[in-house]
């Protein structure tokens, strides 16, 4: 007897957002807002009663409706916008009709029209202007929804006015989602003409500006008939009522906090942008609290800042970087990209991995070095003493090629950052990566704002170390010395 099987508009593929590696602890992957600062959180009413309670209220409502300058029966309040996106998808889209989704944008989109069973038509946006003439010839009688992300995730590109207005005009069949859960960093709000149109859906959230992802609100704004048509699709009870509690706190008290917030990450949005540019990489103009940089290679940049303990979103083509919109984190950002992209120096340990080419190994490696030099200082940091490691590197051609040596005697051996350290003193160098063998080298990495590679091991118990030496937040396992150079080649 075979077992339970999916229907067949279950989406493929892996579901849930991917998670980053170890070690982990600033997560500019997500795009959510700044946290709420303690005084708001403090003032916070009893949460007693909203925690018990269905929430039938409809208090949120009609304070978003104050807000938007409109009536309660034209919002509808969700348990965030992404609960709002599948109930208009699963309200208008069923098989035999279609959806026009420019791609790349919000991943869940295509997924929510997939379940449906509809067409998805996906003109691409990947530059420039919305593509309003690729969508206006797609558009049929088969259409039944036309989505406008903007300013758009993962690009932050962005639509204007006018592109709504000429889609609304000619789909006057199809419901038109105005995405604009970004609205508030850049571009044209389109949360306005979406409203005053009536086959126009504009969806917001307090995931973003408002730095309430964890509450899940998400809202939308339309004709009494399209937002009832939301109401009934899924269950009468959306977001919890603690959640409503908060967002209307937010919403009411919050205006000063939020706008600082947004002019923060406007600010930080132009110095990366200027920063990856003068990396040789290929920043998108952004409009949201996020840019989205193609060049190099996207799962090096994914994998470099993981193992300094950032945590950023790729992609097939490129990179998005959520803006922290914090000084201390973004400093800690920049340098952590610079040492990612463009190292001054590289450094080895060689307790490890200069001692383990010994032999028949040797020859090979002193050509791998030789061939390193070429492109960046090189330095070994070891917890021999010095008279051995300058033995080893003399006897077997190494020390032609190397420009610093930290040995025993400099100072506390690894994990500590102290020798990691001082070989970039010494290299008259400001950001590097360096290749060790154990978890002490990886964590002595980081902790000195070092790029962390590491060997992977071979032999037995090799399985176990790996994981180790993944727990402890290496950046990347490679065969030995020879793989770094197509890495640095690359940079």
């Amino acid at each position: 007897m075979s077992g339970p099987r999916p229907a067949g508009r279950v989406p493929q593929g892996a579901a849930g957002i991917p998670r980053p590696p170890a070690g982990i602890d600033l997560r500019l992957d997500g795009n959510q807002g700044r946290a709420p600062s303690a005084a708001f959180v403090a003032a916070l009413p009893d949460a007693a009663r909203a925690l018990r309670d269905y929430p039938l209220e409809p208090a949120l409502e009609a304070a978003l409706a104050a807000h938007h300058g409109t009536t309660a029966d034209r919002v509808f309040v969700g348990a965030g916008a992404d609960d709002v996106l599948d109930r208009l998808c699963r309200a208008v889209l069923e098989p035999g009709r279609a959806a026009i989704v420019p791609l790349p944008t919000f991943e869940m989109l295509p997924r929510y029209v997939a379940a449906t069973g509809a067409e998805l038509v996906a003109p691409a946006w990947t530059e420039g202007a919305w593509p309003r003439d690729a969508v206006l010839r797609a558009i049929t009688t088969a259409t039944a929804l036309v989505a406008i992300v903007s300013p758009n995730n993962p690009t932050g590109l962005v639509a204007t006015a006018d592109d709504v207005r000429a889609v609304a005009a000619a789909a006057p069949h199809a419901v038109v989602l105005v995405d604009a859960a970004y609205a508030e960093f850049g571009g044209d709000d389109l949360t306005a003409v979406a409203r005053s149109l009536p086959n126009a859906v504009a969806v917001r959230t307090f995931s973003k500006a408002y730095g309430l992802a964890g509450l899940r609100v998400g809202y939308a704004l339309g004709w009494p008939e399209l937002v009832g048509w939301l109401r009934r699709v899924g269950s009468p009870f959306t977001c919890g009522t603690w959640s409503r509690v908060v967002a209307a706190e937010r919403l009411a008290r919050s205006a000063a906090e939020v706008a600082a917030y947004v002019r923060d990450a406007i600010r930080e949005r132009s110095a990366l942008t200027a920063q990856l540019q003068a990396l040789g990489l290929l920043p998108l103009p952004s409009a949201g609290n996020f840019v989205f940089v193609r060049g190099g290679d996207p799962q090096w940049l994914r994998d470099a800042l993981a193992g300094l303990g950032i945590a950023v979103r790729a992609f097939a083509d490129g990179v998005r970087i959520t803006l922290p919109a914090a000084d201390a984190a973004f400093a800690r950002l920049e340098r952590a990209l610079a040492a990612a992209v463009r190292p001054d120096a590289l450094l080895f340990d060689l307790d490890g991995v200069l001692a383990d080419l010994e032999g028949r190994h040797a020859i090979a490696a002193v050509a791998d070095v030789a061939a390193l030099a070429a492109h960046r200082p090189l330095g070994v940091v070891t917890s021999c003493p010095r008279r051995l490691a300058e033995s080893v590197l003399a006897r077997h051609g190494f020390a032609p090629h190397l420009r610093a040596l930290v040995t025993a005697e400099d100072g506390p051996g690894k994990p500590s950052p102290v020798p990691v350290q001082l070989a970039l003193q010494r290299l008259g160098a400001t950001s590097a990566w360096m290749l060790g063998d154990n978890p002490g080298d990886v964590l002595a990495a980081r902790a000195a704002g070092v790029v962390p590679l590491a060997v992977a091991p071979r032999g037995i118990g090799a399985e176990a170390h790996a994981e180790r030496l993944c727990a402890a937040g290496a950046a990347r396992l490679v065969g030995g010395i020879a793989d770094l150079l197509p890495l640095v080649q690359r940079t």
